[in-house]
């Protein structure tokens, strides 16, 4: 198949996936306001919105995904390895560090873009999470969003794109991971991210380690921080102490993550493709259709957020 026309089918998935979730998230947002006004609010509702979200997204929008992304030709992985213990618990450092960096960039980004426009802006994911109570973050966050997304941005999307090589199959799946979350906050946590997984996917041939190591950072990252957060204000000691170890662990796997990627970065050996291309993998997408439409569909998502 014509390279230029399965990056195309590619993207054209992704923006049936995002228009489908998006549109049915609107559409169950309006009927539950509708109940609210009819009920008035209460914390099942707020429930309910979180739940119908995921439902939107995974149970109306995926299938409609994974049927177009099935009639595209994939190649998954038959040689697969192993990673050992150590090596798993140093990526997890390093993609801890790394959520943080990005974390922090986004912060910094949208920091400077509400002084310059006079503007407060405020990060929507802490703002929903500060509403949910733990069990619904970690249903979310620490089980449903780790396994779905690394079927959408791994292993559906890897498993079509290593043909063209490594490198393209990590670039884009950490570019789609990015622009699909939607708002700056979480576009460079989620990007850094995202390739990395998709390098350990690409590497191992194995998504299991991939849902593993995502549900950790989800759970160091979202769960842990809510549940000492609130403790500390509380008045419990022990949460105090539990929270500020936490955020030094961070800072410091920031650094060492930086150092792993300076020292690291050029000893990375990207496995080339097996399929001729006539022009840059860069070129190749800028051509087509698809990619233009997404682009268009996730922009559209970052005004709105």
């Amino acid at each position: 198949m014509d390279t230029r026309r399965q990056i195309s089918r590619i993207c054209w998935a992704y923006t049936a996936f995002l228009a489908a979730s998006t549109a049915a998230q609107l559409l169950f947002g309006a009927l539950l306001e509708l109940f609210v006004l009819i009920f008035g609010e209460s914390r099942a509702f707020t429930r309910a919105a979180l739940l119908v979200s995921e439902f939107a997204m995974y149970g109306i929008g995926f299938p409609l995904f994974a049927w177009l992304m099935g009639r595209i030709p994939s190649c998954e992985m038959k040689e697969k390895k192993k990673i050992r213990v150590g090596q798993f618990f140093g990526m997890l450092v390093l993609c801890y560090g790394l959520t943080y960096l990005g974390n922090v960039i986004g912060g910094l980004l949208m920091e400077a873009a509400g002084q310059l426009k006079g503007a407060d802006y405020s990060n929507p994911v802490s703002d929903v999470i500060g509403q949910m109570d733990v069990g619904m973050i970690i249903l979310t966050s620490v089980i449903i969003a780790p396994v779905m997304e690394e079927l959408v941005f791994r292993k559906y999307l890897v498993d079509r794109l290593v043909p063209y090589g490594q490198k393209t199959a990590v670039v884009l799946s950490g570019l789609f991971f990015g622009l699909f979350h939607g708002n700056f906050y979480q576009f460079f946590y989620a990007a850094i991210l995202g390739a990395v997984f998709a390098w350990m996917y690409s590497t191992t041939g194995r998504i299991r380690y991939n849902i593993a190591m995502h549900m950790l950072i989800n759970l160091l990252g979202g769960v842990l921080p809510v549940v000492l957060s609130r403790s500390s204000d509380a008045g419990n000691l022990f949460a105090f102490l539990g929270y500020g170890c936490l955020n030094i662990f961070a800072y410091v796997s920031m650094v060492i993550a930086v150092i792993i990627l300076a020292s690291h970065y050029r000893q990375i050996h990207w496995f080339s493709g097996w399929v001729r291309r006539e022009e840059n993998m860069v070129l190749t997408c800028l051509k087509a259709p698809g990619f233009w439409f997404f682009l268009a569909g996730s922009v559209l998502l970052f005004l709105i957020g």
